[in-house]
């Protein structure tokens, strides 16, 4: 048994999951909390939590070395997760990653997991003498903080980019089960994989959609003399790409294929932002108007891509077998 869009899912996409460790640059203090108590006159019983910098004065330094790893999890954020089991359980690590892609995208993320473990590197030896010089010294009367030991802090940083999986599937026919019972665990699992495909789907709907609505408001106003970031256009192209890839990956809906056409050929052709403050501005925000309102369209009605095989809720060998 089969389905069409499962398939061409599985030959599009892989799944990709990337594990980002690092340290809290802040720790709570009772100690300051009491203190912020005793400063703002709280009335008794008014609950504070108070946290200090876990570093003292380098605690900014930290941060700037946290902000190092967190572009990782940007980056990743960049494409959907194939998220959400009617159970509850959710794969938010588990990003899909077009197939054609993914030579790229590890690329890009062994220059940012390098670049993180360099500002980590970087960032160590000065914390080393800081540590040895200071100790406790910078948190005065917050006698219930001290600083981390500096081998203890760097093992709390790490990035590990796992290796790229396919998307799960369940193939009944290899297993030696009656008939019936293997064709409703394979119609539950391809009903909840359906589920998930649609939520990715509409992750990238939604998060283009809002893009193209701010391009449109920031093309519009472009005359009241805000300053226009490159990013618009960038990420009009990068939106591009995502509604293309779910569709020719996934559903083949031509609407969206389209709305990507669209995108490409009248926002993202601009090139510079420094154009839009041309005719070319206007056509474009004309354009992301135009495709934030084919968005909601398609998200009022979408293709349709229910399973093929039928799941008896009422008569089910499986929940006869589980209960």
């Amino acid at each position: 048994m089969s389905n069409t869009f499962i398939d061409r899912a599985k030959n599009s996409f892989l799944l990709l999951n990337v594990t980002i460790r690092k340290a809290d640059p802040l720790k709570k203090s009772q100690v300051a909390a009491l203190a912020a108590v005793e400063s703002t006159k709280l009335a008794n019983g008014v609950p504070l939590v108070a946290r200090v910098g876990a570093l003292g004065t380098l605690t900014g330094d930290l941060k700037a070395v946290i902000s190092h790893f967190n572009a990782v999890r940007t980056y990743m954020y960049k494409f959907a997760a194939l998220s959400s089991a009617e159970d509850g359980e959710h794969r938010r690590g588990d990003r899909l990653i077009p197939t054609a892609k993914v030579p790229e995208v590890l690329s890009d993320l062994a220059e940012l997991k390098r670049s993180a473990h360099a500002a980590l590197d970087d960032f160590m030896p000065r914390y080393r003498q800081y540590y040895a010089a200071k100790m406790d010294g910078d948190f005065g009367a917050i006698s219930d903080v001290s600083l981390p030991d500096p081998n203890a802090l760097a093992a709390k940083f790490g990035i590990v980019v796992h290796d790229p999986q396919p998307i799960p599937t369940f193939d009944a026919d290899r297993l030696q089960l009656p008939a019936g019972l293997a064709a409703e665990i394979a119609g539950r699992r391809e009903a909840a994989l359906i589920k998930q495909l649609e939520g990715a789907k509409q992750v990238i709907i939604d998060d283009a959609e809002a893009h193209l609505a701010n391009v449109e408001k920031q093309l519009a106003n472009r005359g009241e003399g805000k300053r226009l970031h490159q990013s618009l256009i960038d990420m009009a192209a990068h939106h591009a790409a995502q509604l293309r890839g779910i569709s020719e990956g996934y559903d083949n809906d031509p609407r969206i294929i389209a709305l990507a056409d669209l995108i490409d050929e009248r926002i993202v052709s601009i090139g510079q932002i420094k154009n839009a403050r041309t005719w070319r501005g206007d056509s474009a925000a004309r354009a992301a108007n135009a495709a934030v309102k084919s968005l909601k369209a398609i998200k009022a009605k979408p293709a349709p891509t229910q399973p093929t095989t039928t799941i008896v809720a009422g008569d089910s060998l499986l929940a006869d077998l589980i209960d």
